[in-house]
């Protein structure tokens, strides 16, 4: 089986988990539909080409390999919006501030990052799809028609995402086979001491989990690996326009040689 893999990390991310009131949390590895839309900006899909957008969601398999899910910032967001007023429609921000001060009001929250969250992402096609194949979207992420971010637009890359196609019987053996990119963006001459920094830091920081390496996918796809735990998780893009999604099976192990047990939520 092919499978195409790329790297994650930035100082930020955020994996939007379902939100409830003004809390906005952040899940510790990638979701499905953050996933679905990276690969659709590099391609080029624009978000009101929903049946363009289904039909990758539908055709593309998505693992993940956890390295880190970093530590979490919480960020207190406030937000200017108009009152809600029947019949009256604001197709730009620039149209909802320009209401009156008096019909302003403002709409609190929290929202969730992580920091120095690092992970690999495997992608795959589970039905065959006559528009996208795993070397076009190699080549996409490597060359994107749009900016990429995580999450959020102020989470953007902070390392290539190297992108590489690896045939493999299962997840785990693909997993292993791609050699993650961490470089050391040092001018020449730097002092010893920042180049010890420099090097120590993925060491020390990204590849520091105590907690070992953990693994998620979905079904349909041989992993070679024992799930841990099994939940739903609603991560599924259904409908872009209406922000719709429903759940699929995501199952998780982790490496550390400890005896597994199947758990359903």
């Amino acid at each position: 089986m092919r499978f195409l893999l790329f790297q994650i990390y930035a100082p930020l991310v955020s994996w939007g988990e379902i939100a409830v009131g003004g809390e906005r949390q952040s899940s510790r590895h990638p979701s499905k539909s953050a996933i679905i839309g990276l690969v659709a900006a590099a391609l080029g899909t624009r978000r009101d080409e929903e049946e363009r957008l289904n039909a990758l969601a539908g055709s593309l398999g998505v693992a993940v390999k956890l390295y880190s899910g970093g530590t979490v910032l919480k960020d207190y967001h406030t937000t200017q919006v108009p009152k809600k007023e029947n019949k009256v429609v604001h197709r730009t921000r620039r149209e909802e501030l320009s209401v009156s001060g008096d019909k302003l009001g403002t709409i609190l929250s929290r929202r969730e990052y992580r920091c120095d969250a690092f992970s690999v992402v495997a992608v795959y096609l589970k039905e065959a799809n006559s528009e996208y194949s795993i070397d076009i979207i190699e080549k996409a992420l490597r060359e994107p028609v749009f900016h990429l971010y995580f999450g959020r637009k102020s989470c953007v890359p902070s390392l290539p995402l190297a992108p590489k196609v690896v045939v493999s019987s299962n997840l785990k053996s693909a997993f292993s086979e791609y050699n993650v990119v961490f470089p050391t963006p040092l001018a020449e001459g730097a002092p010893d001491w920042l180049e010890k920094v420099f090097s120590d830091y993925p060491a020390k920081t990204v590849f520091a989990a105590g907690d070992g390496i953990s693994y998620f996918w979905e079904d349909g796809v041989e992993s070679g690996l024992t799930p841990l735990q099994t939940v739903e998780r609603y991560d599924q893009p259904t409908s872009r326009k209406r922000w719709q999604f429903t759940f699929r099976r995501e199952y998780m192990a982790i490496e550390k040689g400890v005896e597994a047990v199947n758990v359903h939520q």
